[in-house]
């Protein structure tokens, strides 16, 4: 039984450790902060040329279609 104790608690301790660890490591912030601004300029690329956006994927679409009923 004072095995199991022991194993508990060095799992417990070792679970807990490993939890702190994960929380308090900052490897991944830079790259979280740059896919996020990343993502802001897209949206904002968007944004700015929704209009001209909009109208190639119309086009794109158009020709796929009539490339479709071609056939």
């Amino acid at each position: 039984m004072k095995t199991l104790d022991n194993l508990y608690w060095r799992v417990k301790f070792g679970l807990m450790n490993w939890v702190e660890n994960f929380l308090m490591d900052e490897e991944g912030d830079s790259n979280l902060v740059s896919v996020i601004v990343l993502i802001v300029i897209v949206l904002a690329a968007a944004a700015i040329f929704r209009k001209q956006l909009i109208l190639a994927v119309e086009t794109i679409m158009a020709n796929l279609m009539g490339f479709i009923n071609e056939k």
